[in-house]
């Protein structure tokens, strides 16, 4: 017997729709905008202004709280967000940190024993091209380079599958035993928690081939051969 055909074809139109970047979801308290982890900001921007346009005023008034996820914002983009929200008629705040409760010593030294070993990983399967930015709260490896003028930000370690020739600031967050780690370490600006250092073309290169690692030492940035 012949297998009937689906009259309304939902399970193909399904099969097709790519995953959003941008999702309203409504609750008794308000709206709330989950915005994509990954990728650059601005390119949500103009998905966020188009929605909020097609709601023809629908939510104007209404109490819309912002969550970025993992990603971690600059000022810059906090207030990009903040502004073509209110200019829609919204009232944005931004998505709370569950609050930590209280613990003993032996609960701290256990918990941080476990982010350490479990930090959050995401991997980005590409090259971070120039005028590129991605950032996360955890881990971030890249399968590829990053080019001069990318930039790669994570609040764990940065671990780059390539040659970092861009800017790359780990630990984001304050940690600063995380580390910045390449298969080749040519990086126009390197940041590891608040310590900043700069490639310096005064100084003759060394030519080797193999993986690096920026890490802090004594209050700097020092880089050195990976040696496992």
């Amino acid at each position: 017997m012949a297998e009937m055909p689906n009259p309304d074809g939902l399970a193909n139109v399904k099969a097709e729709c790519p995953p959003e970047n941008v999702v309203f979801k409504g609750y008794k308290s308000g709206l709330t905008m989950v915005i994509a982890d990954v990728g650059p900001l601005e390119g949500y921007l103009q998905e966020i202004r188009s929605k909020l346009e097609q709601s023809h005023d629908f939510f104007k008034g209404a109490n819309i709280i912002i969550d970025p996820g993992k990603r971690i914002l600059t000022e810059e983009e906090r207030l990009l967000l903040m502004e073509l929200v209110k200019k829609f008629g919204l009232n944005p705040r931004w998505a709370e940190k569950p609050k930590a409760k209280a613990v003993t010593k032996a609960d701290n030294e256990r918990a941080l024993l476990e982010a350490d070993q479990f930090k959050a990983t995401i991997t980005v399967k590409k090259t971070v091209r120039s005028g590129q930015r991605i950032s996360f709260e955890g881990n971030l490896v890249i399968m590829g380079d990053v080019n001069p003028g990318a930039e790669v930000i994570a609040s764990g370690d940065i671990i780059v599958l390539g040659r970092l020739r861009g800017t790359a600031h780990a630990g984001a967050e304050g940690d600063e035993t995380s580390q910045i780690i390449a298969f080749q370490l040519r990086p126009v600006q390197i940041r590891i928690a608040g310590v900043i250092t700069r490639d310096s073309e005064s100084d003759p290169k060394v030519e080797y081939v193999g993986p690096e690692v920026a890490k802090i030492k004594s209050g700097m940035i020092v880089v050195e051969r990976v040696n496992y």
